[in-house]
């Protein structure tokens, strides 16, 4: 699908039109395959990332406003679906301080010898994120604590707390910097994190 193809389908699919949004469909379904490549999920999970990031372009394609391109839009709703059901599995407490890429942690229950479902070392490190939160800036946490456990989009969160959303943005950079920084000092995750 060209560039003005796309451009046009996602107009008609914003005004409804049901054939558009098949054809929508069927240009994002591949994109949401390949990315959940990325995820550490068995594929029964993936498939219903796949399906439920599908629902939420079908959902949600009228709050696309075209100020970053489709596909880093898509990128966004499949990330979040992923994360969602990571976090629901109690998983993704370790990756908060990295965005949403967990190669960076990809290989940490073989370096310590742990489980990542391990209670023990999960709770432990829940325990070591939830305090590097605590001490971010309160502009920081906000926009972190709104984004990974309320699940909000960039633009969401700039309504919420009134601000651009690229004031947004760049407290999200910083705070998950700052974040890394604060993780990498801990004894318990600075080896891991130096390794991964």
């Amino acid at each position: 699908m060209t560039s003005n193809d796309l451009a046009s389908c996602i107009a008609l699919s914003q005004e409804g039109d049901r054939h558009a949004l098949g054809r929508l469909a069927s240009f994002a379904r591949p994109l949401i395959e390949r990315q959940l490549q990325r995820y550490p999920l068995p594929d029964e999970d993936r498939r219903d990332v796949a399906q439920s990031a599908m629902m939420q372009v079908v959902r949600r394609i009228s709050s696309f406003r075209g100020h970053a391109s489709f596909t880093t839009w898509l990128f966004r709703v499949t990330a979040n679906e992923a994360l969602m059901l990571m976090r629901s599995q109690r998983r993704l407490r370790a990756h908060l301080a990295t965005d949403v890429e967990v190669d960076d942690f990809e290989g940490l229950s073989e370096q310590t010898g742990a489980q990542p479902e391990d209670p023990a070392v999960e709770q432990e490190r829940e325990e070591v994120v939830r305090a590097a939160l605590e001490q971010l800036p309160d502009h920081y946490r906000d926009v972190v604590l709104a984004h990974y456990h309320q699940d909000l989009g960039l633009q969401e969160i700039a309504e919420k707390l009134q601000v651009t959303e690229s004031a947004v943005r760049s407290r999200l950079h910083r705070a998950r910097t700052r974040l890394r920084g604060l993780l990498s000092d801990t004894p318990q995750l600075g080896a891991e994190l130096a390794a991964a």
